[in-house]
């Protein structure tokens, strides 16, 4: 489970900007149901105020570690300093597997890896792992096999490790490559997966159909039933469609994806995702999550990863959303606000803000819409 996470020089955050999602022994027992943790944040703010920019950021760091070594040798790294800043951009990620919490720090540059750290925490924190440049400077005594290894300027060296089957890293290049986003470079990811694509996966996997059947019947009041039917094409190749039944005057009407609404595609979409991830523990980073969604359903997609018995292995749930109700459900210790002043960006949990306006037993929204705490356009 990601713990926290920070970034400096990025995008349009110049100064270090740090997300949390540790809770203290302020927060209520209802939002911590018994745990040091919270798995959701939500990322609210102003159109351009660099709520993308913060989902990029993890995103990155998910791919970076886990897949890099798949770029050319010659090839940049995708970052963006703030404007036209010459300093190096500094990344860095707390995160628990099983007991053991792991703290990766990352610094570096357009063209190279100016330096990695891993530190290790079990019963005392402990430095495991340190490069500067293409140089392996320390390791543990379990990690000496890294010192054989070919180290890239443009790939992390946990990507590395994966590549040469270096087993000791091999949990921590899980955590990173186990990160889920619909966000790139360029931002927002258009959903381009096919129904058909889609469909194959339930096809296989008809555990995952049945938790999105159900999901969608209970958010649905016109559907009563999923089921994917085979194809096969003029290719003589299979293909899967679902077909969506209606009830109505006692008969049940199959309907195709061409006429089924917006709404229940969406989530017949994305559910695939949300399974996934809460069966493995990883983190989803979903931009915009409340489009093409009834703004009653968002409740029911955070509930997935809050409650314990949906969520048995802790997985994150970030997310950003311009639905103003969402703020009421997340409260002050799960909302994460980005503002931005003279083009720059700077972000806080809610919690952060001095003083007594935002209290446990009442609505944040009314102070949200005021301007009070930040976050919201000049109109």
């Amino acid at each position: 489970m990601l713990l926290k996470f920070g970034m400096k020089n990025w995008f349009s955050f110049r100064d270090e900007v740090e997300m949390s999602f540790r809770l203290d022994d302020n927060c209520p027992s209802e939002i911590k149901m018994n745990r040091s943790f919270t798995p959701i944040l939500g990322v609210k703010g102003a159109n351009g105020a660099g709520k993308t920019h913060v989902l990029k950021g993890i995103t990155f760091l998910g791919y970076f570690c886990s897949n890099s070594f798949a770029e050319k040798p010659e090839d940049d790294i995708a970052i963006c300093p703030f404007y036209d800043s010459n300093e190096a951009t500094e990344m860095f990620a707390e995160f628990q597997i099983g007991k053991v919490i792991y703290l990766y720090e990352l610094l570096l540059t357009e063209t190279e890896i100016l330096r990695e750290t891993i530190y290790r925490t079990s019963s005392k924190k402990t430095k495991i792992l340190e490069r500067v440049k293409n140089e392996l400077t320390y390791t543990t005594k379990k990690l000496e096999a890294l010192k054989g290894v070919k180290l890239r300027k443009n790939a992390s060296i946990i990507s590395i490790a994966h590549q040469h089957e270096i087993e000791d890293l091999e949990e921590i290049y899980g955590f990173f490559d186990d990160v889920n986003s619909n966000v790139t470079y360029s931002g927002l990811e258009e959903q381009k997966t096919r129904l058909q694509n889609i469909s194959a996966f339930y096809h296989k996997n008809p555990q995952v159909l049945d938790f999105v059947k159900k999901f969608i019947i209970d958010c649905d009041i016109g559907i009563s039933n999923i089921e994917i039917f085979e194809h096969e094409s003029g290719e003589k190749t299979k293909q899967y469609l679902p077909l969506f039944f209606h009830a109505a005057d006692g008969k049940s009407h199959a309907v195709t994806e061409h006429t089924e609404s917006s709404g229940t595609k969406a989530l017949y979409r994305v559910l695939k995702e949300y399974k996934q991830i809460l069966d493995s523990g990883g983190t989803l980073v979903i931009d915009e999550f409340d489009m093409n969604l009834h703004p009653h359903i968002l409740p029911k997609l955070i509930a997935l990863f809050e409650d314990p018995l949906s969520n048995p292995n802790n997985a994150n749930f970030i997310f950003s959303t311009h639905d103003a109700e969402t703020i009421n459900i997340l409260g002050k210790y799960r909302t994460f606000l980005v503002n931005k002043f003279d083009n720059e960006s700077f972000g806080y949990r809610l919690d952060e803000l001095p003083g007594h306006i935002l209290r446990n037993d009442r609505p944040i929204l009314p102070f949200y819409n005021d301007g009070k705490i930040g976050g919201v356009p000049r109109v």
